[in-house]
């Protein structure tokens, strides 16, 4: 099962966003130590955009925003990550600047809120790295974090499907 929801799993790169399609409906990121990590959920839809943001996350964000379809009525709910390390301390101010963007900004027919329940498993610790990881199913609007392969193994499981 854990590699076959690996096969449907969009891992996303630092600096970089991207969205759930019906190829890939499971989205997340990994090596979240001082980045945070940005998900935004259209739940009747079950469209998913996952962002993973360091210091310099402008850029990042724009290309979040740039995934959706504005032209459309959507809700997203949103939610912040910390890293491992920015959960304790955000030297950027990267979390109160994200909350004033997520909070002021509705686009044309394009609402934010926050998530609804924020449920206790939206991350994973690596071990090693001392970073954490997600894995979120737009299907389900949950997060499976347990059910599929991070790091070397994704790219072990992902190299089989070529």
């Amino acid at each position: 099962m854990k590699e076959e929801n690996t096969k449907l799993f969009n891992l996303v790169a630092m600096n970089d966003a991207d969205i759930s399609t019906l190829e890939k409906p499971i989205i997340g990121t990994q090596a979240l130590a001082t980045c945070f990590g940005v998900i935004l959920y259209e739940r009747t839809k079950k469209i998913a955009i996952v962002a993973h943001l360091s210091s310099d996350f402008v850029k990042t964000l724009l290309k979040m925003f740039s995934l959706i379809d504005l032209n459309d009525s959507n809700t997203f709910e949103y939610l912040i990550i910390p890293g491992y390390y920015s959960k304790k301390e955000d030297h950027y101010n990267v979390k109160p600047q994200l909350l004033e963007i997520l909070n002021n900004c509705d686009v044309l027919k394009t609402k934010f809120i926050p998530f609804k329940e924020i449920p206790t498993n939206i991350v994973q610790l690596h071990e090693e790295t001392l970073s954490y990881e997600f894995a979120f199913d737009s299907r389900t609007g949950k997060f499976i974090n347990d059910e599929v392969y991070f790091g070397i193994e994704y790219l072990e499981v992902v190299g089989k499907t070529r």
